[in-house]
């Protein structure tokens, strides 16, 4: 029987209790700054990002090799046959290619990658979801083609205070046209499903009509997929109280959704989305 393993990176955001409710197993990306290396989420938090952004040019880079070989050389002990790796949308990032070519030297464990063409708690929402269906017993083939029906059903909005971050660290993709905009209007930003690029789908002017806009976007969604079942993650870059009225308003706009995750940015996308965040995916299953 094939025992399958998911496999995601730190940038999914997922809070400790889902990781282990789930069996879901989480790379974390590498910060750089001024020469000294950090592991996103065990040696430096997103609120030392933060204070660190203020001064310093921070880079990252994919899960070093060494600490891949040693999760998969665990998997094979504990008796794992397969594995499907979902990561940072490769539209911003190099992690799916540089995790798919290191698996192709593994010998004792099929490999497969799926590009999210998401971020945050968009893609932590399809690798739970990833893992509920493996956990029914279903062939590798069937997980991977699920994977793929994830990702095409899976649709993250986030709003950002500053988009200087993500122009320097150049991750910013088709949202480049919002730089120099006036401060009072504010971009809604998302993943194109072709190239998993960043991009603008929707413009609000003013803070307070952000969180009225994500839902109206998410409602948007539920009215091409009628009757289809879906669940909810909610993302937040230190903006707590504004995250929590979100939550508010999803749940009483769309009460039947299955279940709802949360999570705060960690400190790898915040080295290029900054404090004051505000985040929402809907994921149909």
């Amino acid at each position: 029987m094939e025992k399958i393993a998911i496999i995601t990176d730190s940038c999914s955001d997922l809070k400790e209790e889902y990781r282990k409710e789930n069996n879901i197993f989480v790379l974390p990306i590498q910060i750089s700054c001024d020469g000294k290396t950090y592991r996103d989420g065990i040696d430096i938090s997103s609120k030392e990002i933060y204070q660190l952004q203020k001064e310093h040019m921070l880079k990252t880079s994919s899960p070093v090799g060494q600490e891949l070989f040693s999760l998969l050389e665990s998997l094979k002990v504990n008796g794992y046959s397969h594995v499907i790796g979902i990561f940072l949308s490769a539209g911003i990032s190099g992690t799916s290619n540089q995790m798919r070519l290191f698996c192709q030297s593994q010998e004792d464990l099929v490999c497969h990658i799926i590009d999210s063409k998401s971020a945050s708690v968009g893609l932590g929402i399809i690798a739970i979801e990833l893992a509920h269906y493996c956990q029914k017993g279903v062939t590798f083939e069937q997980a991977i083609s699920y994977g793929e029906k994830l990702v095409e059903e899976n649709y993250a909005y986030f709003s950002i205070d500053d988009l200087g971050f993500l122009q320097k660290g150049g991750r910013i993709g088709k949202a480049s046209a919002f730089l120099g905009t006036t401060l009072k209007i504010k971009p809604i930003l998302s993943f194109e499903k072709e190239n998993g690029e960043i991009y603008v789908p929707s413009k609000v002017r003013g803070n307070k009509k952000v969180k009225s806009k994500l839902v109206e976007l998410i409602e948007k969604h539920l009215e091409d997929h009628p009757h289809q079942k879906f669940t909810l993650a909610i993302a937040d870059g230190n903006n707590l109280e504004e995250r929590n009225e979100l939550e508010k308003m999803l749940k009483e706009k769309f009460p039947t959704f299955e279940y709802i995750i949360d999570g705060h940015v960690g400190a790898a996308l915040s080295c290029y989305l900054g404090s004051g965040l505000l985040g929402v995916a809907i994921q149909f299953i």
